[in-house]
C-alpha cells in the first residue's frame, strides 16, 4: 500500500477532498486489512466493498458514524478486533457464511439497547463474541444448527442486567441445539446471573426478600449448579464451622468420657489440632446423616446445632445429586 494512501487512512479531520480520495484508495487498491482505519462518514458496505474477498479484517478502526454492514452476504472470514463504533452499528437482514469474529470492541452505550442483528442468518461454523463493551442485544438473530457461538466476558452493569440475560440465555439456547457441553454451563451462570429479581413481581416484600436470599446463596454458594468446585468448598466449610463450635460445647462418648475445649487449659497445638480431628468426625458424620451414635452432643444449644447442620446436609446432599444427575445427562 502506498504511503500517501497511509496516511488518509489513519487520519483524523478530513477534508472533503480526502473524504472522497479515501473511497476511492479503498476500491482502487481493493483492502481488505483495515488496520487503524478512521471512518469519519457514514460507512456503508455495499458502497465499499464491490470487489471479491476471502478474509474482510477491520482493526483498531474508529467508526465515527453509522457503520452499516446490513443487506450483504459474507463469504469471506470477518473479523472486527479492538475496534470502536461511536454510533450505530446494523447487521439487518445480512448472511454470514463465513466465520465471523468480533473481539475487545467497544460500543457506545446509547446503542446498547438496539438489536443490531436484526433477522440476520449466520450460517458458519463459528461466530465469536469475547470481551466486548456495551455489546447490544442480539435477539432477532438466527442461527444454522452447525453454528459454534462464543460469547464470552461480555459484562453488563446493573442498569442493562436484561439485555445480559438476553445475550447469554441465546448463547445458551444455541450451545444446547449443537450439545457445546463445554460452554453450557459459563452460559447458564450468566443467565441467571443476570436475571434480575424485580420487586413489583412479588405480592408481599417478604416473598421478594426470601427470592433475593435464595438467588444469593444460588449464585455465590454453588453458581447456580454450574460451579461444582465453589459447592464442594463451601461444603467443607460448613462442616468445618460446625466442628468448631461443637468444640466449643463437648461431646460424649459411648463410654462417657466428655471431650471439650478448654481454653484455660494449657494444651500444646498438637493436641488441640487431633481434638478439632474428633469433632470435625463428628461434623462430618452429622452433616451426612450417618450418625453412628459413638458421640452425642451436650447441651440444648448443642442439640439445637445438629439439628440444623441435618438440615443443611439433607439439603445440599439432595442438591448434588440433582446437579451430578444433570451433568451426566447433560
Amino acid at each position: 500500500m502506498k504511503s500517501e494512501y497511509t496516511c488518509i487512512f489513519n487520519k483524523n479531520n478530513k477534508t472533503k477532498r480526502e473524504k472522497i480520495l479515501f473511497k476511492h484508495y479503498i476500491k482502487k487498491e481493493k483492502i481488505t486489512d483495515f488496520f487503524g482505519f478512521y471512518f469519519e462518514d457514514d460507512f456503508d458496505i455495499k458502497e465499499i466493498l464491490n470487489y471479491k474477498y476471502n478474509y474482510l479484517k477491520f482493526e483498531d478502526c474508529i467508526f465515527y458514524k453509522k457503520a452499516d454492514f446490513s443487506n450483504f452476504i459474507f463469504n469471506g472470514k470477518i473479523e472486527f478486533l479492538n475496534c470502536k463504533f461511536l454510533d450505530e452499528i446494523l447487521f439487518f437482514d445480512s448472511t454470514v457464511n463465513a466465520n465471523l469474529v468480533m473481539n475487545n470492541n467497544y460500543f457506545e452505550e446509547k446503542i446498547i439497547n438496539n438489536k443490531i442483528f436484526k433477522n440476520t442468518d449466520i450460517n458458519c461454523q463459528s461466530f465469536e463474541l469475547i470481551g466486548n463493551t456495551n455489546l447490544p442485544r442480539l435477539d432477532g438473530i438466527s442461527f444454522s444448527k452447525e453454528t459454534k457461538f462464543i460469547l464470552r466476558d461480555c459484562h453488563y452493569t446493573q442498569n442493562y442486567n436484561y439485555i445480559g440475560k438476553v445475550n447469554y440465555t441465546i448463547a445458551e439456547i444455541q450451545a444446547e441445539k449443537i450439545h457445546d457441553d463445554k460452554n453450557i454451563g459459563y452460559y447458564t451462570y450468566y443467565e441467571r446471573k443476570y436475571n434480575t429479581i424485580d420487586r413489583t413481581d412479588f405480592g408481599n416484600y417478604g416473598e421478594y426478600l426470601i427470592s433475593k436470599i435464595l438467588n444469593y446463596i444460588a449464585r455465590e454458594l454453588m453458581g447456580y449448579g454450574e460451579h461444582l468446585s465453589k459447592f464442594f468448598l463451601y461444603t467443607i466449610s460448613i462442616i468445618s464451622i460446625f466442628a468448631f463450635l461443637y468444640m466449643l460445647i463437648g461431646v460424649t462418648t459411648t463410654s462417657g468420657e466428655i471431650i471439650k475445649f478448654d481454653i484455660k487449659s494449657e494444651n500444646s497445638i498438637f493436641e488441640v489440632l487431633k481434638m478439632y480431628i474428633e469433632f470435625w468426625y463428628f461434623s462430618v458424620i452429622t452433616f451426612s446423616t450417618v450418625g453412628f451414635g459413638d458421640m452425642t452432643i451436650n447441651g440444648i444449644i448443642g442439640k439445637l446445632l445438629v439439628c440444623f447442620e441435618v438440615f443443611i446436609g439433607i439439603t445440599i446432599q439432595g442438591t448434588w445429586a440433582a446437579l451430578i444427575i444433570k451433568r451426566i445427562f447433560r
